[in-house]
């Protein structure tokens, strides 16, 4: 673990060129501050004894299925393990960094060997070698714990043989109480997996002997028991009896059995987290001195609307970020000029080759001219872009006629992709979008809104994509309006806006141009 200075060294030219408002040319700033993680600071310890009590609760329900005839005959080998946290389109996905894997290496200690031959695992001198994969929540785990984000799913189908509730679930020690919340689930081969740490009254409350199905949710992710934060210890064994073999599922170097994953993630997956602003530097929380348990939560300091004037913080999380791949920022006003731009290469903060995770911070200061509007943060990462939109200024100024936005809005960057809005019935918003999916092929979108809206005013769509017409033959029967995601639309004034689309195939930002309007209408 590496704690990171609040203030490294000088960035005055740049405070500068901010005050004045001016556009900045994409140098290499370092960070103001931020906080890496780098070993095994997300870290638990499953104990003979504890291990023996989660054998003999398996065995004694096993024992009371099968005098059930509940319990299934045996089946293949389980493979093509699913990803064990959710939502998949989400947190689960996004917001996670890797601490430690398996311990292949038996010796004991300070010899550790993980699946790809490198030391990302841990053990200690009493002989524990770490048995499962700690996936931990990032940034702002405790954060995350107490809003109960981020789901543990089920990696393969299997019965429900064991599960226990109700423990403490902030730890924060390897001295903490020997009590995690987990569930344990039965494969069809025999292996068992074992889900520890979870959040205190998340356990799935589904009967014992269950069918459980791939990413079916078994809890949230926590940290009772012995744990020293918020993860998920997940732990697969050759059977449900204390002390079997430790299964690792990835393939590797010093790892020759096939993966047992149906997509093998990379030993260091790269990836930008999240984006942010914030009102002044975020702060994590810690174990109070001496304790073991009972800290207290993060404080993220989350903002995302500032007047001219106001400090900003803007953050940018990663996990497993490595010295040598740059980041490329940029701050962009409402009418998507560049406002600002630099790069970072965490080589920059003197860092080792990678961490496992991290978030650094710039302070700047929203200058007292700014225009007012939907301002974006956004950063590019390893060949992936996150965006962050924040606002300044008044979130209001009236809009003196709705139908003078009819028309269509299209951003000229793009092919063929746009809006068409309408204005019904005096009090209704309709829209349309046309666009491609990554395939090529063409989609529409439709979706509407009742009520008036102002300049600067964040307007959601619900939008549907219209399946199964036909040009010849039409059957109004076979038209199908499956649910597709949101439109989040701003309109900056009569000529401009800014459209954010998250739905099934996946995100983008439009600036959008006013190309058409009714005649003898002006919203202004």
């Amino acid at each position: 673990m590496q704690r990171v200075p609040a203030n490294l060294p000088a960035r005055t030219a740049l405070g500068l060129l901010i005050a004045l408002g001016l556009a900045l040319p994409a140098h290499a700033i370092r960070p103001d501050g931020g906080h890496a993680v780098q070993g095994s600071e997300h870290a638990d310890h499953v104990s003979p004894a504890l291990d023996q009590r989660l054998a003999e609760e398996v065995q004694a329900n096993m024992a009371m299925l099968q005098k059930q005839g509940r319990l299934p005959a045996g089946t293949p080998k389980v493979s093509g393990l699913g990803w064990p946290l959710g939502p998949v389109d989400g947190a689960g996905t996004d917001l996670h960094g890797i601490s430690n894997f398996v311990d292949l290496e038996p010796a004991f200690p300070n010899q550790v060997r993980d699946f790809s031959c490198g030391t990302r695992s841990y053990d200690t001198a009493g002989g524990y070698n770490h048995r499962g994969i700690d996936y931990f929540t990032w940034p702002f785990g405790w954060q995350l714990m107490d809003q109960g984000a981020v789901d543990v799913l089920a990696v393969a189908p299997g019965i429900l043989v064991a599960r226990g509730d109700g423990n403490n679930d902030r730890s924060c020690s390897m001295n903490a109480p020997d009590t995690p919340n987990y569930v344990v689930i039965r494969h069809g081969d025999g292996t068992v997996a074992r889900y520890l740490h979870l959040k205190q009254g998340s356990v799935t409350t589904r009967p014992i002997g269950s069918a459980i199905a791939a990413g079916e949710a078994l809890g949230k992710v926590g940290s009772s028991g012995i744990s020293t934060g918020p993860h998920l210890h997940l732990e697969l064994r050759a059977n449900e009896t204390a002390g079997a073999a430790v299964i690792e599922p990835h393939t590797g170097a010093c790892n020759a059995a096939p993966t047992a994953w149906a997509s093998q993630r990379p030993y260091r997956d790269s990836a930008l987290n999240q984006v942010s602003t914030h009102s002044a530097a975020p702060q994590l929380a810690t174990c109070p001195n001496g304790a073991i348990t009972q800290p207290g939560t993060d404080t993220p300091r989350y903002k995302d609307h500032f007047q001219p004037g106001d400090p900003i913080t803007l953050m940018a999380a990663y996990r497993d970020q490595g010295r040598g791949q740059v980041t490329q920022l940029r701050v962009l006003r409402p009418d998507r000029s560049v406002f600002q731009s630099w790069s970072f290469d965490s080589a920059d903060a003197g860092a080792p080759p990678f961490y496992n995770a991290s978030y650094w911070y710039w302070n700047n200061t929203i200058p007292a001219d700014a225009p007012h509007g939907l301002w974006t943060f956004e950063a590019s990462f390893e060949g992936e872009t996150k965006r962050h939109d924040f606002r300044v200024g008044s979130t209001t100024q009236a809009i003196g006629d709705m139908r003078g936005l009819i028309g269509a809005w299209f951003e000229p960057a793009t092919s063929g992709q746009g809006f068409e809005l309408h204005w019904i019935n005096g009090n209704t918003a309709l829209v349309f979008f046309y666009g491609h999916h990554d395939d090529g092929s063409n989609f529409f979108l439709v979706g509407q809104r009742d009520g008036a809206w102002d300049f600067n005013q964040e307007v959601v769509f619900e939008m549907y994509e219209t399946v199964g017409g036909r040009f010849n033959g039409l059957d109004p029967g076979a038209i199908q309006r499956p649910t597709w995601g949101q439109a989040r639309i701003t309109f900056v004034n009569c000529e401009t806006a800014v459209a954010e689309l998250d739905g099934t195939d996946g995100t983008q930002v439009l600036n959008l141009e006013r190309l058409g309007r009714t005649a003898g209408l002006d919203c202004g």
